[in-house]
């Protein structure tokens, strides 16, 4: 590269010049050469970092927390860094040898010197508290009480998280009121016209609104450090999520974004004011051991009040009665304080938990329906008798449908609130990525990493047969379990629901092993490959015995048991009943003990081997005092991505078992919704007390998981009718007698085909009928843009900058007669004077090509 270089400059000079020689590289990184694209970009971007002060020691934290909260000098020491201790190399010059292990010895030690290569350097701790102090941070470092482990805590003052905000353009919500004013006065400095946003029609048409959102509402502002925009942001305890509780501090960030902000200014490459070092992929290297974001006591407190300590009374997510009550203009059921809970797990964990209570409002709803059907059930003693059991299948389908639409909005409204539109588009590339080397990015050609398609090909194969291997040994476990469930019912029920649970378990570890090997580039595609092959399996491994049950098992052994092999009806339903209340009782208990169990039983572990629990001279249990970043360090780890993609799944799994078989028990929405409502608190007791706090990131939509559910609304509508349908007496006894006693098999598979093709045929036309972002949220993004343009870039308006100062002084004059060209006809254009003109074109060509000659083809 640097002879290319020393080429070009020499490019056009004399021979016998000789060429310069090439410029040594000067870098602080030990071992590298610069990237001049980054320090370009760096030279022209960057906003000046101010150097962290470098002190002995630093105030307290008590202390610190008495300064102004936007105070420049304030240190937020918001994250902590665990580093192992290297381990001193024994000597054993002083230890007697004999003359053949001195022999022995010196031969090793020539072999060794031989083969020897050259070492790299070793990441530690003094690496990384060079960096991140050339970041403007700064770093306190101390021993752990088992002298084992180094802990640097890392802080940034209030002014170096502001320039990094300023740096990365950070999304921060804006003040609506504050914002009117400046709108309403406008910007003369930058000729920018007062803004007045209608929010109501004219009074002629009535003074009407058109949008639920006010006009400066929900609006998201890139950061910028100007004394001038510094008011117009919003600050923490004006958007606390609390009803009623203001406690919180008076500052620009909380917790939560001051994580993310010095999250960006660790990981970032310097041309965005960061320090450059990749923890995840020093994490997975173990030469990080834990990078700890740290919980904040006075909002972790808060949101452990308002939110684990809530009501079982407490609906899971807000419902708006505005569509419902045409007279009620701000009517709405308060539901769980979803708002708090992003404001301190970020975004990503707040859309995810908004959508498990939005399934859980719509299970609750179900789940009363459901309790009337079984209770119409037990009065009449028929179970697939009479139509109930068609309308419970009609309405779980319109209900599940209706569902998923009304998340798609609500997941674009929620989008438009945290400021997370467009975010998937700004996504960087994973740590753990692995490019080919001597190879740079082949979009830009820069300094980069890329790996080729056939290179991934192989790997994703040998995934696909795998994930085939695992699922013919899953498949064969089942049919052995429907075998078994011949003999004895309830206990090959429950050996069916652990066994599936096992095999869940067991393929989530090889899932990701295979998924790593396939090196994805972004954290969006990689967890999209992992969640479609962890449904695909979870699809057959857990419905697999069900399908089984309701549609093969009469074929197989025949009705309640007996050999004839003939239609089955009764007993399908009551073996599917047994079969999924086990299952969903089963997988319910599994969920609970590895959720919460399982984690508190690996801190207990985790304190003992860290030195937080201890036993005394007589055998009493005793908890040694550690700093707050030891005792955070004995949390569970959370790996927040797999995590995520479990519990999404999990829930996915639930869906289907609603979707798919609820009609043939209809107590399943009650079940999953009771287990959702404890799983809404346990979650956030889990995240807030067992897991270490989980470091926020930003998220826009659940991506994949949007068309898992879907697909399951689809897959329910043809497996409940085809299950009332040929396995129901429903259609036997509404059969109307002029068309013969019963129903042929013909009659019942055009039966079933209109039904599923009505119902399919409905949906879509919901699907067209109901806009995906509804007309206000897009209409309030088009606004939140306008107003980044104006209030922030300061874009002049278009009417002042493209007006002429003499535009209108100039006399304008209307002659009699066009003077540019004279006067034709329509015949002299465009008839006889066209055909004419062409064929004196082609005489002129004749006439410069010479006279023709035989035998040869002219133009």
């Amino acid at each position: 590269r640097w002879r290319k270089a020393a080429a070009l400059v020499t490019f056009g000079k004399k021979a016998d010049e000789p060429p310069p020689p090439p410029v040594e590289p000067v870098s602080s990184v030990r071992g590298t050469k610069p990237d001049f694209w980054k320090l370009a970009k760096h030279a022209q971007k960057i906003k000046s970092i101010p150097p962290s002060p470098k002190r002995a020691s630093y105030p307290p934290l008590a202390q610190e927390q008495q300064k102004d909260p936007e105070d420049p000098t304030r240190i937020y020491w918001d994250m902590t860094f665990v580093f192992p201790v290297k381990k001193e190399k024994k000597d054993d010059a002083e230890e007697p040898k004999s003359d053949f292990q001195q022999a022995l010895g010196d031969m090793k030690a020539a072999v060794k010197k031989r083969l020897k290569k050259k070492k790299k350097h070793q990441f530690d701790h003094t690496d990384f508290i060079g960096k991140v102090t050339a970041a403007g941070l700064v770093t306190s470092a101390y021993l752990s009480i088992q002298k084992d482990e180094i802990y640097v805590r890392v802080g940034a003052t209030h002014e170096r998280l502001c320039i990094q905000a300023d740096n990365i353009n950070f999304p921060t919500p804006l003040d609506e009121d504050r914002l009117r004013l400046v709108c309403e006065a406008g910007l003369p400095q930058y000729q920018i016209e007062p803004m007045k946003i209608p929010e109501r029609t004219p009074p002629e048409d009535g003074e009407k609104t058109f949008s639920r959102f006010r006009a400066y509402q929900h609006i998201n502002g890139k950061y910028d450090t100007s004394e001038e925009l510094a008011p117009l942001y919003r600050r923490t305890h004006e958007h606390t999520g609390f009803r009623g509780d203001n406690s919180q501090e008076r500052t620009l960030f909380n917790s939560m974004r001051r994580l993310k902000l010095m999250w960006s200014c660790i990981n970032d490459e310097p041309s965005l004011g960061g320090a450059g070092v990749a923890v995840e992929k020093r994490v997975q290297q173990k030469k990080i051991l834990a990078a700890l974001a740290m919980h904040n006591q006075r909002e972790r407190k808060a949101l452990y009040e308002h939110w684990v300590r809530a009501s079982i009374f407490t609906l899971p997510s807000r419902i708006d009665l505005q569509g419902m009550l045409p007279f009620c203009c701000d009517c709405y059921l308060e539901g769980m304080p979803l708002e708090a809970y992003k404001e301190y797990f970020g975004e990503k964990q707040g859309l995810l938990m908004a959508f498990k209570a939005h399934i859980t409002t719509g299970y609750l709803m179900m789940s009363l329906f459901g309790i009337v059907v079984m209770l119409w059930w037990a009065n009449t003693g028929s179970i697939t008798g009479d139509g109930s059991v068609f309308i419970y299948a009609c309405v779980v389908g319109l209900w599940s449908v209706l569902s998923m639409e009304s998340w798609r909005r609500q997941e674009r409204e929620l989008a438009l609130k945290w400021g997370m539109v467009g975010f998937e588009a700004q996504q960087a590339r994973r740590p753990q990525f692995k490019g080919i080397p001597d190879m740079d990015d082949a979009v830009t050609g820069r300094p980069g990493a890329f790996f080729p398609p056939h290179r991934r090909t192989c790997r994703v194969a040998f995934a696909k047969l795998v994930t085939l291997i695992c699922l013919g040994l899953s498949v064969a476990f089942l049919v052995g379990c429907v075998y078994y469930k011949k003999q004895n019912a309830t206990a090959g029920a429950l050996v069916n629901s652990v066994g599936i649970i096992v095999f869940k378990l067991a393929y989530e570890k090889v899932a990701v092993k295979l998924t790593d090997a396939e090196n994805w580039m972004t954290d969006t595609v990689y967890a999209d490959k992992l969640i479609s092959r962890l449904s695909v399996f979870n699809f057959v491994n857990s419905y697999f015995s069900l399908f089984f049950t309701i549609f093969f098992y009469c074929w197989a052994f025949g009705n309640e048991g007996k050999e004839n092999k003939g239609p089955c009806r009764m007993g399908a339903f009551r073996k599917l009943q047994q079969d999924l209340g086990i299952l969903l009782a089963t997988q319910i208990f599994a969920q609970n003990i590895t959720n919460f169990i399982v984690p508190y039983i690996q801190l207990i572990v985790k304190m003992k081997t860290e030195g937080g629990l201890e036993r005394d001279e007589n055998g009493v249990a005793r908890v040694n005092e550690m700093s707050t970043p030891g005792v955070e360090y004995l949390l569970v780890e959370c790996d927040e991505q797999l995590d995520n993609i479990k519990a999404t799944t999990m829930e996915a799994t639930q869906y289907g078992y609603v979707t798919l078989f609820s009609a043939a028990f209809p107590l399943a929405p009650l079940m999953t919704c009771i287990n959702n409502l404890v799983g809404l608190r346990m979650d956030a007791y889990k995240y807030l007390c067992t897991y270490r706090r989980i470091q926020p990131f930003g998220f826009e939509d659940i991506g994949t998981f949007q068309s898992i559910f879907e697909l399951m609304n689809y897959l329910g509508i043809a497996s409940s009718f085809l299950a009332i349908v040929y396995r129901t007496d429903v259609l036997k006894n509404y059969w109307p007698a002029k068309w013969g006693a019963e129903p042929s098999r013909h009659q019942e598979d055009v039966v079933f085909m209109v039904i599923c093709s009505f119902y399919f045929g409905f949906m879509l036309m919901l699907r067209v009928l109901i806009d995906d972002v509804p007309f206000d949220v897009e209409l309030q993004i088009k606004r939140n843009d306008f107003l980044n343009s104006k209030i922030i870039d300061h874009v002049a308006d278009e009417a002042d900058t493209a007006l002429s100062p003499t535009a209108l002084t100039v006399a304008v004059e209307v002659k009699d007669r066009d003077t540019m060209e004279p006067y034709s006809t329509y015949d002299k254009l465009f008839g006889r004077g066209l055909e004419e003109a062409v064929r004196k074109s082609k005489k002129s060509r004749r006439g410069l090509c010479g006279p023709s000659r035989p035998g040869l083809l002219r133009p």
